[in-house]
């Protein structure tokens, strides 16, 4: 999912807005940091030309910019079909009413991302980390980055081979905990799209 228009907006204008997962897949995402960078110029043009004490834009305005803004975005290339997904399920008494679901796709520019959804009653405290398990040793596992909230976005590098590391985890970590806590919210296999 590419970020939000109005979000690059706000960062192209200097503001610490979003979320530490948006801020990375805008340096990761190569057209969302094409279009920051076009952001970015437009804003110094705005301020070299000292615009910025013109007067406030009427409604009308307002509205005509978001409907450009909404139509560049419904004209982006489409990503490419999912290459693989799972459906994740509670392993632990714990977390039974827990479920979840992943979808792995290559973009453009040949990238797998993988994104994850999971349903469940989070605890205020801690974090979601997401693991690629072993399939045939459960103690080897590559991590792929904490969840935000319940959603999560990463990028999986070429050099992981699924073949060897086909299993998706979700885990419940304390807050600076760098090793795999044990406690597994949810797993799944990733399974190649027909």
């Amino acid at each position: 999912m590419h970020t939000e228009p109005e979000l690059l907006t706000l960062l192209a204008l200097g503001e610490l807005v979003g979320t530490a997962n948006d801020r990375d897949h805008v340096v990761t995402c190569l057209e969302c940091a094409a279009e920051l960078v076009e952001l970015g110029r437009l804003v110094e043009l705005v301020r070299d030309a000292a615009l910025l004490t013109l007067a406030e834009p009427g409604p009308r305005v307002w509205a005509a910019v978001e409907r450009e803004i909404r139509s560049s975005a419904d004209h982006r290339s489409p990503r490419q079909e999912p290459t693989a997904h799972a459906r994740l399920a509670p392993v632990q008494a714990a977390w039974s009413q827990a479920s979840g679901e992943a979808e792995l796709a290559t973009d453009g520019d040949g990238r797998r991302l993988l994104q994850v959804s999971l349903q469940a009653d989070l605890p205020s405290t801690g974090v979601r980390q997401a693991w690629l398990v072993h399939r045939d040793d459960p103690g080897q596992r590559q991590t792929l980055g904490v969840l935000d909230g319940r959603h999560g976005l990463w990028t999986v590098e070429h050099a992981i081979d699924l073949e060897l590391y086909p299993i998706l985890e979700i885990s419940q970590q304390s807050i600076g905990s760098t090793g795999h806590s044990g406690q597994t919210i949810v797993r799944g296999e990733l399974v190649r799209a027909a």
